[in-house]
């Protein structure tokens, strides 16, 4: 059963069920009205016939007219007959003058009754009689205050039905219009569920359904932005599974090439030299991606440790170990540096600067410059080297990325370095600047004034 549906039989119900308790209860009420007026009123009439009756008895007896109190009884009995009131004196249980056709079938003294005489009924009232040793007897006719409450019960049943009816023909189609927007919401939903990401519920107008819109809406634009990070960070990963295989095939297949030669040929001492010469520099360029790969991943799982650091000491432990590379190449390699301390992890900074002067040392030829310098928490790296242009800008944080793959493969790179030094900065809260024109050098600048 559908939620309208639901509301539509609940509310109805829920509707019915006050109505017609609120139109018997008038008619309950209107009823005991009825009958309390009626007995009041009855109550009126006996009083005054009782009194009427003391009095007439009375005069009658003072002026001595000879009439009897049986005859005035008659005369009572007949005249109100007439009027539609039944009277009977009664004097120890014996009947002195009646106008009833069937007899009460009770009476007490002084009490009042409600009572069916014949096929209709009324109310009985008794009342002693001070100056006549009898009681009178007094019986009105109340059928047509019943007659009347059957007559307005119908008229009031008949309402309560109409109103029914047309509260149930109204409501039908106006819970099944409010409910429209959440069957457009589940169509909406039905249809996303099915692959169609761009679709979108309605948000118009200013009630819940258009709010609990906006806020479907927005959970699936959220959806999908996050599903589109996955499929991204997917492609990443992807991407960097088959640079790693790439990049592992080559000196996978030098190695095995050269030991396959060694093994199978006579080759003479100076060749098997350079044989092994060439297996040893693969087997070291696959150390350094192995090594790279794990300080990436250690990186990404730890937090850095938080501690003092004196940058040109760390600049100066980054340069020494590649100084003689530098000069093998015929670069010079120069260090400025003023005395400042920074809030970061030694090591890791250490292993950023090692990075970024092998860069530019590399990118550098024979003859070529590379400065390192620090001041006031800033660290930098400038090189007079081959340079690049804004698309390998763009790309150069990349794993396995390089801006000229046949000198990165001869100088033994393999992409990672850039990648590395990225996350190293991101650890310290900053991320890293560079500047980089072709022909002219590359300059790579570094704040390290976040961390406090």
């Amino acid at each position: 059963m559908k939620l309208w549906q639901k509301n539509y039989l609940l509310t109805l119900a829920l509707f019915l069920v006050f109505l017609y308790a609120g139109v018997f209860s008038l008619a309950f009420f209107s009823y005991r009205r009825s009958m309390n007026d009626a007995e009041e009123t009855a109550k009126a009439e006996e009083s005054y016939i009782a009194r009427s009756f003391e009095r007439d008895l009375s005069d009658m007896l003072s002026y001595g007219s000879g009439a009897s109190a049986d005859m005035l009884m008659r005369s009572y009995v007949r005249h109100y007959n007439e009027n539609g009131i039944c009277l009977a004196f009664v004097s120890g249980g014996e009947v002195l003058a009646s106008s009833f056709e069937e007899a009460p079938a009770a009476y007490d003294e002084g009490s009042i009754l409600r009572q069916s005489i014949g096929d209709e009924r009324h109310i009985v009232i008794s009342d002693p009689l001070e100056d006549v040793d009898c009681m009178l007897v007094f019986a009105k006719n109340i059928e047509g205050v019943y007659r009347e409450f059957k007559s307005f019960a119908l008229i009031c049943g008949a309402a309560a039905v109409g109103v029914s009816l047309l509260l149930a023909a109204v409501l039908l189609p106006l819970l099944k219009k409010l409910t429209v927007p959440l069957e457009r919401l589940e169509e909406t939903a039905d249809r996303i569920s099915g692959g169609e990401l761009d679709v979108r519920a309605d948000e118009s107008g200013n009630d819940e359904f258009a709010s609990l819109a906006k806020s479907f809406n927005t959970m699936v634009g959220r959806v999908n932005a996050h599903m589109d990070e996955l499929k991204k960070e997917a492609e990443v990963k992807q991407r960097l599974v088959d640079d790693m295989a790439h990049e592992l095939r080559t000196p996978i297949t030098a190695i095995r090439g050269y030991a396959e030669y060694l093994e199978r040929a006579a080759v003479p001492e100076e060749e098997r030299l350079e044989a092994l010469s060439y297996i040893v520099s693969e087997s070291d360029r696959l150390k350094r991606i192995s090594e790279k790969i794990l300080d990436s991943a250690f990186i990404r799982e730890n937090e850095i440790k938080k501690e003092r650091v004196r940058l040109d000491e760390a600049l100066r432990e980054a340069a020494r170990p590649l100084e003689s590379k530098a000069a093998e190449k015929g670069v010079s390699l120069e260090l400025e540096t003023s005395p400042c301390e920074v809030v970061g992890d030694g090591v890791l900074l250490s292993m950023l600067f090692t990075n970024l002067i092998e860069n530019a040392v590399n990118a550098c030829g024979e003859g070529g410059a590379v400065t390192a310098g620090c001041a006031e928490g800033t660290a930098f790296v400038s090189d007079a080297g081959r340079g690049m242009t804004k698309e390998q800008l763009s790309h150069i944080t990349e794993p396995f990325y390089r801006t000229d793959k046949s000198r990165s493969r001869a100088d033994g790179g393999a992409g990672l370095g850039l990648a590395l030094c990225q996350r190293i900065a991101a650890a310290h809260c900053t991320r890293l600047e560079y500047a980089s024109e072709p022909g002219k050098g590359t300059k790579v600048t570094v704040d390290l004034t976040a961390l406090k």
